[in-house]
């Protein structure tokens, strides 16, 4: 028998021990099905969801948020899923794209209105990232499924950061199907950064190793968002999920969200040359080593490469590249040499286990810079000092410092980041 103390510390607790059994945090509920078929294999959060029929979404108005990945596990996207159901209805499909697409199971095409059932269909690009009220055109639940790349510099990440706002704004219901990280949600690095519409000081890692579920957990927990309120969040966990697991390696059918991606490895070289972006440096969009290059015009692949040798890490190399941006597949006009000749380097994943994307892609874009001070140029300073969290990269590049010197404090935000980050890790 239990001593009176005793007793009253499990009065006390006895609401925490089931607030944990029934999966809430205190702003966020935790929805955690079990699979009913193959129960070994992974099963997303839209598997299960429609293994569960439905019933979180049941007599609602939905505005669907997916991509060109929501897939389930069997290659069906989440709109042919849920096509030509009657006891929800769809009323707004919001598409994250730079374009328009086809669905995977289908070869459906959403168009942007539909006069038969009024779904209002609206396109989210990288330009303008925001998800408004007007955009769920009247739907009283929001329903995402979002695959994303595992980095903070994702289009799919800000949607996410926006959807938590409107929720937190509007009171409307978010119900958020998880996902893998396709580059596993066991490895961060890179520098911590405060994207748009957060308002912490702690920011959000390069690489954060979480799933999309947990970040949006975390960030809501924390009281991250800029509003006055969390958002209303049914976090609808994946089941079997190895948090350790590459994308590759999880039996289900590839649905990264950008062109011309096909494995892991590009888009970990991906990851590392994205930065590129914010300089007049290419990494070759359109081109057969598309996103694996760094290069321009005025560089000499031969003389970087040598400068590169003996600085590389086991785990990378680097080879000489020749490329022209846009001469196999079309790309933005306002891409950087399209159409010319473009001389470089190009990334060699050997250990995509130890392969660390930020400092790759930092150091290949620093090192290109302060060897080619009369051509090298930022597109726009203020852009690349708010990808990194402040100007240190940038003003070590241009004064001819050692890039390299940034790493150990970045080692230093990550671990105060892990701190938080461990509280929020599902699987």
């Amino acid at each position: 028998m239990f001593k009176t103390e005793n007793r009253l510390l499990l009065i006390l607790f006895l609401p925490l021990f089931l607030l944990a059994e029934n999966g809430s945090y205190q702003n966020t509920k935790i929805i955690n099905y079990q699979p009913n078929s193959d129960s070994a294999k992974l099963h997303l959060g839209i598997d299960l969801l429609s293994q569960n029929d439905f019933i979180l979404i049941k007599n609602k108005k939905i505005a669907v948020v997916c991509n060109n990945g929501s897939l389930d596990r069997n290659g069906v996207h989440i709109l042919d899923v849920i096509d030509n159901r009657d006891d929800f209805q769809l009323v707004s499909i919001i598409q994250v794209s730079e374009k328009v697409f086809n669905t995977e199971s289908s070869g459906m095409v959403f168009v942007r209105a539909d006069s038969t059932n009024l779904v209002q269909n609206i396109t989210i690009t990288p330009a303008n990232p925001v998800v408004k009220r007007a955009d769920l055109n009247g739907a009283n639940l929001m329903l995402v499924d979002l695959q994303n790349i595992g980095i903070r510099y994702d289009v799919n990440f800000q949607v996410l950061i926006s959807l938590l706002k409107l929720s937190a704004d509007t009171r409307i219901p978010l119900v958020l199907l998880d996902r893998p990280n396709p580059i596993t949600a066991a490895i961060m690095e890179g520098p911590l950064a405060v994207p748009d519409g957060l308002n912490s000081d702690i920011g959000i890692p390069w690489r954060f190793g979480m799933t999309l579920g947990e970040i949006a957990l975390l960030i809501n927990e924390e009281g991250w968002i800029e509003s006055k309120k969390a958002a209303r969040i049914f976090l609808v966990p994946m089941a079997n999920y190895n948090r350790s697991d590459w994308y590759d390696r999880l039996g289900i059918s590839w649905g990264i969200p950008l062109d011309d991606i096909y494995t892991v490895e590009t888009l970990l070289k991906y990851c590392s040359t994205c930065f590129y972006h914010f300089s007049n440096v290419s990494n070759g969009p359109g081109s057969l080593f598309q996103y694996e290059v760094g290069g321009a015009p005025w560089i000499s692949g031969p003389v970087l490469l040598n400068r590169l040798n003996g600085t590389c890490e086991t785990y990378v190399d680097f080879s000489l590249a020749t490329f022209i941006p846009g001469a196999h597949s079309t790309v933005l006009s306002a891409t950087n040499y399209l159409g010319q000749e473009c001389t470089g380097i190009r990334i060699n994943v050997l250990d995509r286990e130890n392969y660390r994307s930020s400092t790759v892609g930092t150091y290949l874009l620093g090192v290109i810079a302060q060897m080619y001070t009369r051509h090298f140029r930022w597109n726009n300073p203020k852009e690349i000092d708010m990808l990194i969290g402040d100007d240190s990269y940038r003003v070590t590049v241009d004064t001819g410092s050692d890039i390299r010197q940034l790493y150990p404090v970045w080692i230093s935000g990550l671990t105060q980041f892990q701190k938080i980050r461990n509280k929020y890790i599902l699987y």
